[in-house]
């Protein structure tokens, strides 16, 4: 049984989820190196065995799960700004001046 049968698309939406509460999407995007292995296929075009892995089946596979890791991440996006937004919002209550006391003259 594999990984993706046995929990599905949780493990992406648990590890993007603590990508973006860490504020860490565009490090992970930067440096995760198949985003980099797909950047260079794209390139040169090879279709080749590397290690008895064809390149572009791995290649096909790494941009399955580049489109659902943006997916998670726009969602994401999506509610954690409303969520800030709506904690940068302060409820200040006003309050009518003080008023001093009528003194009467007789």
């Amino acid at each position: 049984m594999s990984l993706v049968e046995l929990f599905g698309e949780g493990l992406h939406w648990a590890g993007c989820t603590i990508i973006a509460l860490l504020g860490q999407q565009r490090r992970f995007e930067a440096l995760d190196f198949c985003y980099h292995i797909l950047r260079v296929q794209r390139v040169d075009g090879k279709d080749e065995l590397v290690k008895g892995i064809p390149l572009k089946r791995m290649v096909d596979r790494i941009r399955r799960f580049q489109v659902l890791n943006s997916q998670i991440f726009g969602v994401l996006a999506r509610h954690l700004v409303a969520d800030e937004e709506r904690a940068g919002v302060e409820h200040i209550r006003c309050f009518p001046p003080p008023t001093a006391p009528h003194h009467h003259v007789d």
